[in-house]
């Protein structure tokens, strides 16, 4: 399985190196941004769809999916790996943002207001992980190809749900009681929260993408 996730980083090498000068460039775009958690977290969430959406390309444009099928791997072992590879895409991000902020942070050439905190490592591991949730049951019940047809409307969603809630919700209307009661409690709380929520939803589009990836033909 870890030699799968291995395939999935050095098919992308150019891509990872990318990734680097594309890291330094958004720290270079910010360095006098007081709002640097907005650094952060934008940095590992594109660094890390490049390289899912890049593996998945990869497979597709090099016919993989059939290679690895006529070999004595099970199904499942073939979709977790990607669920790996994604996690492993993320702690490329993080390192790479937490690692190129630091150094222009301490060397003068850039004025963050802090150094990455574990607050501003969860906001792209659960976005991340959710993009994941729903992308992969798509990628392996219709392929690359269609799938990326979902990608555009997640971008879609993205921009158009904040919208029209604002529209639909009331000004001033009060929050639903267990928004409230959750946003009273401490920040550890709320963290534990959202991950366990994200990995509960992990498990659950595990389960559906190899039921998928089980039935699809080849």
């Amino acid at each position: 399985m870890f030699s799968l996730v291995l395939k999935d980083i050095l098919v992308q090498k150019k891509y990872v190196v990318f990734s680097v000068f594309y890291a330094i460039f958004f720290s270079f775009l910010f360095k006098y941004d007081t709002n640097s958690p907005m650094v952060f977290t934008m940095i590992p969430i594109m660094v890390s769809y490049m390289l899912v959406i890049g593996a998945c390309g990869y497979d597709d444009k090099n016919k993989c999916e059939i290679m690895l099928n006529s070999l004595p791997i099970n199904r499942s072992i073939l979709v977790i790996s990607k669920y790996l590879s994604t996690i492993t895409f993320i702690f490329i991000g993080i390192l790479l943002t937490f690692a190129t902020t630091t150094i222009l942070n301490i060397s003068g050439f850039a004025k963050f207001n802090k150094l990455m905190s574990l607050e501003d490592i969860l906001v792209p591991v659960v976005g991340v992980l959710l993009f994941a949730c729903l992308y992969f049951p798509f990628y392996f019940k219709l392929g690359y190809q269609k799938s990326r047809y979902f990608i555009t409307a997640v971008f879609f969603l993205i921009f158009a749900i904040p919208t029209t809630l604002s529209k639909i919700i009331p000004k001033g209307s009060t929050p639903p009681s267990f928004i409230v009661y959750l946003n009273s409690q401490p920040d550890l709380i709320i963290g534990m929260f959202i991950t366990a929520v994200t990995f509960i939803l992990l498990l659950i589009s595990i389960c559906f993408s190899i039921r998928f990836y089980h039935n699809r033909d080849l």
